[in-house]
Parts: C-alpha cells; structure tokens; sequence
C-alpha cells in the first residue's frame, strides 16, 4: 500500500508538470502571435516628392512603422500602371502579410492578384467595392476639411470667381469639390467656383497651365485636388490666394497661401495594422474603414496671417461643430451615398466628365 502510494504520488506530480510546461507553452505562442514581425508594404500612386497625396500617404506609414515596433516596412513608389500587379506578387511571394494599396487606380491590379494570395491582406484606399475576400478598404473623410477651406475661399475673394484645378471626377473627388463649394455657399452665395479637370492625377505641367488660366480668367483663389503643388506654384508666381489639398505646402508658398485640407494616415493606417496584426481584420464591419476629423485623420491646416480673425473664428466654430459629430456637410446622405456622388452643386461652374473605371 505504501508503494502504491508514492507511485501515485509521483504520477500526480508528473501530470501537474506537464500542465504547467503546457500553459506556459500557451501563453508563450499566444505571445508570439502578438509580438512576432509583420511584413507590411506600401505601393504609392506617384512619387513620394509630389507633396500632396503620395507624400501624406509615406508620412502616414512611417508614423505608423515607428508607433508599432513589430512592423517591417516596405514602400514602392510610382507602383500604379501596368506593372502594378506583378509588383503585387512580388511582395505576396517575398512574405508580406499587409499591402496598402494607396490609390484607387490599384482596383484591377488587386482584382487580379488579391484571390491567389488568401494569406495575404490587401487594403485599396478609396475603394468602394469588395474585391475578395482578403480585400479590405480604407480611405478619409476629407470632404470635411474641404468644407471648411471653402469657407475661407467664400469669404476672401474679391471677384467671387474661385478656381479649382481637379484631376478625374472620382466619387472621392467630386464629393471634396462639393463640399468646398457648400462651404462657400454658406457665407457668400454669389461666389463661384470655375472647375478645370486634368485627366489624370498628377500632371504637374497641366496642372499649372490650367491653373494660370483660370487665374487669368479673374480668379482671385485657387485650389486644386491634383496631386501635385503645381497649382500653388501658379498662384505664388501671380500673387493669387492659395488653399492647398492633402498637405500643408504653406512653406512653399509664403505669400498667398491661407490654409488647406490636410491628409493624416497614421491613424488609420495604424489601426488596420493592429487589426491584421491581432487577428481582428476579418471582424472589423465590411472590412471598411472611413477616418474623419473625429478620428484625427483629417486636418485643416494652420491659417496663414493673411486669414483675419473673424475669419478664423467663424471657420474654428464650425470646425469643432463637426468634429464633434454634431455638423453634417451631406445632410440626408448616407456612406453609400457619398460614395456614388456624380453630381456638381448649383454654384460649381463646369462639366463633369463620365467616370472611367
């Protein structure tokens, strides 16, 4: 009986080891699942110096890289194009687990490439689709900050003739130009905006020779949603009041910048990381996120001296009335809705081109 005993003694002690040795060894994957290297790329539009779209879009993701130790970051510029797809498979096959797409021009690429690669997420910014179902789609509400800038154009213009420098009537583009003009409408109801279209994203030589039409043609503010500055070195060259687009050129352009809507990616960029990184993508709703103000992930820049005061305070109310959620600039619209905008406000001058998909 004695032996009996201890035999059982030392069975039970061994049984009470392994269970330790096994929770440990869970505990110790569960932390490796959290800690481990997340291979992560970044395929820009165009080049990283167009300090507009391309350029917000690397900050956002070096932000991102330096807030979250574990990633490893990749960034290919000028991806767009017919090689698009094949620089897709390159990351895919090399191990990269997140690819921010950072244009809506990579749809087709990632329609093409995305369901070989279920292993893999691929996030299509400004997509209003699913393409698979490791597609997820990202993009910011930057609309908002367009309302605002086009406070500011409404009240400082003399002429009441505003000119815009737009690249393609992209939902995301015209929802931007309507918002600006809402902005204007709301403090000066005779105040135009004159709409002059690219053809494409960035085109620096036309952007500016649009720009100096317009300017030409007795626009006395001048904005754009092209990507590159080119419209903000036309209105330095003449004098002409200036309201950037996706970055804060204002050290660019001293003399005649006033503010501008600003992209920040970091926070959203941040949380689809986490998101792939604790194995959480695949519960967040449609594998859609949409940043705003409320988020911090749209920003209007500093105002210039040029702005008065009064100016600057009507447009701050406004600014904290909406990212507090208590101001719409689409009242009545839904998300889906936004997204299908093709339409132009009554005081937009110009004609909107068909959408190319």
């Amino acid at each position: 009986m004695k032996c009996t005993a201890i035999t059982w003694t030392i069975i039970l002690f061994a049984l009470l080891l392994l269970s330790i040795a096994g929770v440990s060894g869970a505990n110790e994957l569960n932390k490796s699942a959290t800690t481990s290297e997340l291979k992560v790329a970044l395929l820009d539009y165009g080049p990283i110096g167009d300090h507009g779209w391309t350029f917000e879009g690397h900050a956002g993701a070096a932000k991102m890289a330096q807030k979250l130790p574990y990633v490893n970051l990749s960034e290919r510029e000028n991806a767009a194009g017919p090689n698009a797809s094949q620089i897709m498979r390159e990351y895919a096959e090399n191990g990269t687990e997140l690819i921010f797409c950072h244009s809506g021009s990579f749809g087709e690429a990632i329609k093409d490439v995305a369901p070989k690669y279920p292993n893999v997420t691929f996030m299509w910014c400004g997509g209003s689709v699913k393409l698979a179902p490791n597609v997820g789609t990202y993009y910011e509400r930057l609309y908002q900050a367009e309302y605002l800038a086009g406070m500011v154009a409404g009240r400082m213009t003399k002429t009441n003739k505003i000119a815009a420098v737009e690249p393609i009537a992209d939902p995301q583009v015209v929802m931007a130009i309507n918002a600006f003009a809402r902005g204007m409408a709301d403090v000066n109801p005779q105040a135009r905006l004159i709409v002059k279209w690219v053809g494409s994203w960035y085109d620096p030589q036309k952007e500016k020779q649009l720009a100096l039409g317009l300017i030409n043609e007795g626009c006395d503010v001048i904005t754009h949603g092209s990507d590159s500055d080119a419209t903000g070195e036309a209105a330095e060259k003449t004098g002409t009041y200036f309201l950037s687009c996706g970055s804060n050129t204002a050290r660019f352009f001293p003399h005649v910048f006033l503010t501008g809507a600003v992209w920040n990616w970091e926070p959203i960029m941040t949380d689809i990381v986490e998101a792939v990184h604790n194995g959480t993508w695949a519960a967040h709703p449609g594998q859609n996120w949409w940043y705003g103000m409320a988020e911090s992930a749209v920003e209007l820049a500093p105002f210039s001296d040029l702005v008065p005061a009064e100016i600057r305070r009507l447009v701050e109310e406004k600014q904290k009335a909406i990212g507090r959620g208590e101001m719409e600039i689409f009242p009545g619209m839904s998300d889906q809705d936004l997204r299908r905008m093709h339409y132009l406000e009554p005081n937009v001058v110009g004609e909107l081109p068909k959408l190319l998909v």
